[in-house]
């Protein structure tokens, strides 16, 4: 981007009033941390400034206290700071996080006024006493007797004091004199040490050489500039001299001056600002290479446009007609604007073509010729229309009205070859800028949007504005029109008119010029440039303070753009971009703040938390933007510096910031925070393991369950798979046996096939010959059960008791059959795996339901209902329970002796 290098020119200089540090009268000394921030010590204690908002360390403030108030100095001190208070002796202050450390140094006052470190040592002046005190062992001794204040500087090698008396430097544990004068001002540039005097300004290096050149006004302030080898100083007059330290040579800059008085402390910061404080408050300046040259006449508005005429500048007023830029030019003829009309001396504006000048007024259009050095009005018909803007191209002059649209002059011809209006399909009549491309484009903006008229083929086309401002100018850069407007931003489109983006909404710009790859715009307040690729516009530095008008031109590498208080001078240079520290630089938690830069841990959602934001540039300029993130999120703009979060799900967060310099200019440099909300007790990190060991388990054990029912039913699958099988063979073999006595029969074998007969026979009469009483064979339960017991009594010597209360006629034989089974089963299964002695079965009718109930003196049931694990038997139960939609139930009593399970059958679904 082209902006101007700070360079050679000293006459203009832009002091600037810092907010809410300004008025602090009595400050000893400025200095910059490691991040960038501005440190201000003095009597109100220990101030950091951000360029926004400042905190003070004081023991007054209950959040940013410290235990002394008053401080004298403040040392670096690796990544720390010394400070030298006045009633609390010299503590370690870490500017990072605001605490503190006492430097135990054994003094007889408390009143500090400079300690600093050096080689191992600790040196500190209080009350006209020197002492050292040894770091590693703490021991203190006074080892010099001053005979006035005293401040000390450092170099590499050397450790100066300064005093009314001299400057000493230290050799072995004693201060040696190098000069015997009184001594203003000392400061360490690099390898040398700077002094002032009375009469003279000292370079002393490390071998304690001396050069000097004299001064002719007293020099109390003095600072060397920021990463540099050069040094500026400030006399009581208000000049400002910036020398080399080794030669002390002067070199030009361009802070200019200052107002008088007394400077008791200076500070060169990274972003090229100049520090002052003196009994009138702090002041900062900042180099400029603009120069400005007043030009102001007495005319209604000093709205003035510029151009080149005959290799000089020229300006077109408005009212006073054409104005040499030097006052003591004669390019201009004399008594040139006696020629004008009256309303002709009232210029809008002005175009150079072929050398001559062609000038758009109230009252037509007037050329001056280069040749002939002769102004007369063009003559067309007409010709005497209220002109606002002209644009020239290809041999064919564009004339914008202000309420008779676009007139288009052939220069060759001296003849107007169209004239279209709003009658013809123009958004306005206004035409307040012109741009002509070869095709036969002509981009108008008007009053109320942009007309695109192709004068060849005669089609327009209106874009529409965007808001209620003028469109003030046209730009044309890397295919793409920047229409700039009053207020309602740069509206950027495509050839074809499509808006493809608008920047920079707010600003009231005026005429805009295309300086080699970029688009310059004037504003109402400073002058911008727009990178046409990215469409990031940025603030000339020093420019803010001017309100510009008309269109700029370039001579000799230097730009001249006018404004309503005359015309600034910019040479085109190359500037180098400053890359903005960014940092979160207070947070505010739920009321407490803090500047120490830790992960923020809050415990719910309706706690508060607010960051104050910075971006360390101190030169004026834009109000700085800033954007933010949530988790590599979409950045959102924040309308100001502060950025408040609340409502924050449990979780973590991290937060990135990223902000502008004072010109606008996205910082590299990004800001980051890391929020951690707490979870509710039921669900933090050691709950949720338990959830997942508890869940585990629960899987586990339904996995174990499902695994016994899957063995049970495939035991069950294997019996009956067994008993069918056994059965199928038996049947088999009958059937081959009937089939072999019917063939011995066709064959005449009657004996043989008896025998084959009787074989068969005796298989089935075995068969059927079993005495288990697994099923009532065409008996009564009242036969069944009896016979039951006394099987049940004599082959496993258990008792079993019957009782029914059913009569006959309620239950037919096939239920009679199944409620058997039940009972067979149950009691069968309950003596192969219990350890019951004595059995009871009852029948009930009660409720239109048949209730069977079978217990022992064990625990024999329990387990019968259990859904996992089961028998046989507890198949066959269950079969029969469901085919009568019978419920089945198992209970034990509370002594743990004995145990039943209750099967009752609905009448009703089985009569």
């Amino acid at each position: 981007m082209l902006i101007p290098l700070c360079c050679l020119l000293s006459g203009l200089v832009h002091a600037v009033p810092t907010p809410s540090i300004q008025y602090l009268a009595k400050i000893n000394d400025i200095t910059q941390d490691d991040d960038g921030y501005i440190w201000l010590v003095g009597h109100q204690g220990i101030t950091r400034y951000d360029s926004i908002n400042s905190i003070t360390f004081s023991t007054n403030d209950a959040n940013w206290q410290v235990p002394f108030t008053w401080t004298h100095e403040l040392e670096h001190y690796g990544n720390k700071f010394i400070a030298s208070s006045e009633t609390n002796g010299s503590w370690i202050f870490d500017p990072k996080t605001g605490r503190v450390e006492p430097v135990k140094i054994k003094t007889e006052s408390k009143s500090h006024y400079h300690t600093i470190a050096f080689k191992g040592h600790f040196y500190t002046y209080s009350k006209l006493q020197v002492f050292q005190h040894k770091i590693n062992t703490g021991e203190t001794k006074a080892i010099f007797d001053t005979k006035g204040t005293s401040f000390f500087a450092k170099t590499a090698q050397n450790l100066y004091m300064r005093t009314t008396g001299g400057l000493f430097v230290l050799k072995e544990n004693n201060f040696e004199s190098v000069l015997q004068e009184r001594i203003r001002s000392i400061v360490a540039v690099n390898n040398y040490l700077i002094a002032t005097t009375e009469n003279a300004l000292y370079s002393i290096d490390e071998n304690n050489e001396i050069k000097s050149i004299p001064i002719t006004s007293a020099i109390h302030g003095l600072t060397k500039t920021h990463n540099s080898t050069s040094f500026f100083t400030i006399s009581d007059q208000g000049e400002i001299k910036k020398y080399r330290a080794n030669d002390l040579a002067e070199i030009e800059h361009g802070f200019g001056n200052t107002r008088k008085g007394r400077i008791k402390a200076a500070f060169h910061d990274s972003s090229n600002v100049l520090w002052l404080a003196s009994n009138l408050g702090v002041e900062t300046l900042v180099e400029s290479s603009i120069k400005n040259y007043p030009i102001v006449f007495s005319v209604a508005s000093n709205a003035n446009d510029l151009a080149i005429f005959k290799g000089e500048l020229i300006i077109g007023s408005y009212g006073k007609g054409l104005q040499n830029f030097r006052k003591d030019s004669t390019v201009l003829p004399e008594n040139i604007n006696k020629l004008f009309s009256d309303k002709g001396l009232r210029i809008m504006d002005v175009l150079n073509i072929n050398e001559d000048l062609y000038i758009a007024t109230f009252d037509g259009v007037w050329r001056l010729s280069a040749k002939q050095n002769t102004l007369e009005r063009i003559n067309f018909p007409n010709n005497n229309k209220l002109l606002l803007k002209m644009s020239y191209l290809n041999g064919i002059l564009y004339i914008g009205t202000n309420y008779d649209g676009l007139y288009t002059y052939d220069i060759a011809n001296n003849r107007i070859v169209d004239h279209v209006s709003k009658e013809d399909g123009l958004i306005a009549n206004e035409i307040i800028d012109i741009y002509a491309f070869e095709d036969g484009d002509i981009w108008l903006a008007t009053t109320h949007g942009i007309s695109i008229y192709n004068r060849n083929n005669k089609t327009i086309k209106n874009l529409p504005s965007q808001g209620p401002g003028k469109y003030i100018s046209l730009a044309f850069s890397d295919n793409k029109v920047f229409a700039a407007t009053l207020g309602d931003g740069i509206l950027i489109y495509d050839r074809e008119g499509t808006l493809l983006s608008i920047i920079a909404k707010g600003i009231e710009f005026s005429y805009s010029s295309k300086v080699q790859d970029e688009i310059w715009v004037g504003a109402a307040m400073g002058l911008y440039i727009i990178d046409p690729k990215s469409h990031q516009f940025n603030l000339l530095p020093n420019t803010e303070r001017y309100s510009f008008s008309g269109e700029l031109q370039i001579v000799d590498e230097r730009v001249f753009y006018n404004h309503y208080g005359g015309v600034i001078e910019i040479p085109l240079t190359k500037s180098d971009f400053f890359n903005a520290n960014v940092f979160i630089g207070k947070s505010t938690i739920s009321g407490q703040q803090s500047i120490v830069q830790q992960p923020v841990n809050i415990n719910s959602a309706s706690e508060v938390v607010t960051f104050d934001l910075v971006s360390l540039d101190y030169r004026p300029g834009q109000a700085k933007q800033f954007r933010y993130r949530v988790n590599n999120g979409s950045w959102n703009q924040l309308s100001s510096s502060q950025l408040t979060l609340t409502g924050l799900a449990s979780g973590e967060y991290n937060i990135e910031v990223m902000a502008t310099n004072s010109l606008g200019q996205w910082s590299n440099n990004r800001a980051f925070a890391n929020i951690s909300v707490a979870y509710p007790w039921y669900w933090t990190s050691k709950i949720r393991i338990i959830y997942a060991v508890v869940l585990i388990c629960v899987i586990s054990l339904v996995a174990w369950l499902l695994y016994l029912r899957a063995q049970s039913i495939r035991n069950i699958h294997i019996l009956l798979a067994n008993e069918l099988k056994t059965k199928g063979k038996r049947d088999l073999s009958a059937n081959r046996n009937i089939n072999l006595t019917l063939k011995l029969l066709d064959e005449n074998k009657i004996e043989d096939a008896k025998s084959v007969l009787t074989q068969n026979l005796e298989v089935i009469e075995q068969d059927s010959k079993h005495d288990l009483p697994d099923s009532l064979f065409g008996k009564s339960l009242e036969v069944a059960i009896p016979y039951f017991a006394e099987y049940l009594h004599q082959k496993h010597h258990v008792n079993l008791a019957y009782e029914s209360e059913l009569p006959d006629h309620k239950t037919d034989y096939e239920l009679q059959s199944n409620i058997y089974k039940i009972i067979y089963e149950a009691i069968t299964c309950a003596i192969s795996n219990g350890d019951g002695r004595n059995f009871h079965v009852t029948l009930q009718e009660f409720k239109s339901k048949i209730w069977l109930t079978i217990s022992d003196d064990e625990t024999s049931f329990s387990h019968f209902n259990n859904k996992i694990t089961f028998n046989m038997s507890m198949y066959y139960i269950r079969q029969i329970a469901n085919k009568y939609k019978a419920s089945v139930n198992t209970f034990e009593p509370n002594d743990d002796k004995g145990s039943q399970i209750v099967i009752s059958f609905p009448l009703m679904d089985i009569s």
